[in-house]
């Protein structure tokens, strides 16, 4: 039996020409989905916090609530964040994990009391808060064979036989991303008479991640004779955006809050992507590729003899640069608390996002996926609901939500879901808050293009969040 081995080099792809890199769909629900990082007590209580306000990080999800502060506040917070994936291909199934540890939150709230005596206009607040939004940090591979015997490097390129390698062995395959989204939050909100609170912000995002993938397949001809051949890509996306958010929170009796707010779409004006497609070959005794710097057939390397490689850094192939924009959705969220004085609270917020609002621009050649987009995604609906029990100068708190798939072909409610739980702890003119995260999703990757009849990796994701957060008013 008689073993080559196929590294195909110079072969380039666009970020969209094979499913194995993020596609521009895939890439838009990515730009557009929030795993927002806040304060240990908002992460504590899931996030639910429209109609509340104030907790500094909760103005980015609905201004108003800067308003409701009664003292000048600042908090500072850390994280460990727990990622794992189970990914299963045909009938393999591989355990992946990685950890990370975060400073995902800095803000600070100053409050104005009005210069008026007389005026039912009682205080202005101004709020900064900086917040991750999104940790994109994965890492998982998978080995098996697709049961449709489906070999995609079924020639080698300098065989003149042309014979195929049509047996497909086994495919491995990586994918490691990293990177996060973060977003600054500038609010301003006033009081009207402890009755009414109004609030706006502008927000600032930004994207940065980056994607390496590498696919392998173990191919034989009906001689029994085998190719191995190796397929990378790279992927890198920056961008900064910016939104709108305008909100109020009602308090029509003494226990009941009212909230909407409006976030507008986040508009990356420009997003500067830099991709390439490798394929690296390597076979003995080709003096085409000497010439170029390819290949040495007289290595004295043991552990590549006569091998195909590149053996000069300007050659390596040119990573290749594209600018664009992106659109994301707008979101509307409508929240109601009921507070039991100094005992505790109860709240929740329902929201909505219509994914297939996700517009390509910059370029008359995003027709097509725009389309696809429109196509394939629709609106999405999620609910968040929270509570907290206060004895003196302890609170504990806890929280769940779920949300819809973003993917039409994947409707349910229960797409995203998951639940929290935290302590807090009031001091003089400190809090100390901690907080754990739990949650869960379900997706699919496609490492060969849909018309290619592989069965995509489903992943089963799972990650855990610990955070904690020192706060001082004055």
């Amino acid at each position: 039996m008689k073993k080559i081995y196929l590294y195909s080099f110079l072969f380039f792809l666009s970020a969209s020409s094979y499913a194995q890199i993020i596609g521009y769909t895939d890439l838009g629900v990515l730009f557009s989905q929030e795993n927002y990082n806040g304060t240990a007590r908002y992460n504590g209580m899931s996030g639910a916090f429209g109609a509340l306000g104030g907790d500094i990080s909760s103005i980015y999800q609905n201004p108003a609530g800067g308003a409701v502060f009664s003292k000048s506040e600042i908090s500072g917070s850390l994280s460990l964040n727990n990622t794992s994936t189970n990914a299963t291909y045909y009938d393999a199934i591989s355990y992946n994990e990685n950890s990370s540890f975060r400073a995902p939150q800095f803000g600070l709230v100053l409050v104005f009391n009005s210069p008026y005596s007389n005026s039912n206009w009682s205080k202005f607040t101004f709020g900064f808060n900086y917040s991750m939004l999104n940790d994109f940090n994965s890492d998982y591979k998978v080995k098996g064979n697709n049961t449709a015997g489906y070999a995609r490097y079924n020639l080698h390129p300098f065989d003149e036989s042309q014979r195929p390698y049509n047996n497909s062995k086994e495919q491995t395959f990586t994918n490691t991303i990293e990177g996060k989204s973060d977003v600054y939050t500038f609010s301003l909100a006033s009081s009207y008479k402890d009755f009414l609170y109004i609030g706006s912000s502008l927000n600032f995002h930004e994207i940065r991640l980056t994607q390496d993938t590498f696919l392998t397949e173990d191919n034989e001809d009906e001689d029994g004779n085998t190719l191995f051949a190796d397929y990378a890509q790279y992927l890198s996306e920056t961008s900064t955006g910016a939104s709108l958010g305008i909100g109020i929170i009602l308090k029509p009796t003494r226990n009941i809050r009212l909230g909407v707010a409006y976030q507008s779409p986040v508009w990356h004006t420009e997003v500067i992507e830099e991709s390439n497609g490798l394929d690296y070959d390597r076979e003995n005794s080709y003096e085409g590729f000497k010439e170029q710097g390819y290949l040495d057939i007289n290595s004295t390397d043991p552990t590549k003899p006569n091998d195909f490689y590149q053996n000069t850094t300007s050659n390596y192939p040119a990573i290749n640069a594209y600018r664009y924009g992106i659109n994301t959705p707008e979101k509307w969220t409508v929240s109601a608390a009921i507070t039991l004085g100094q005992h505790g609270l109860i709240s929740a917020d329902y929201y909505q996002k219509n994914y297939a609002l996700i517009r390509l621009t910059n370029s008359y050649e995003f027709a097509n996926e725009n389309e696809e987009i429109n196509n394939i995604l629709s609106n999405t609906r999620g609910l968040k609901a929270g509570g907290e029990l206060r004895f003196n100068q302890v609170s504990l708190r806890g929280g769940a939500y779920i949300e819809e798939s973003p993917y039409t072909a994947q409707k349910e409610l229960q797409y995203k879901k998951g639940f929290s739980m935290g302590i807090g702890f009031k001091f003089k003119s400190a809090k100390f808050d901690i907080a754990y995260q739990y949650s869960e999703y379900e997706n699919s990757y496609s490492i060969y293009d849909q018309t290619e009849p592989v069965n995509s990796i489903s992943l089963a994701n799972s990650s855990s969040r610990i955070s904690s957060t020192l706060s001082f008013s004055f």
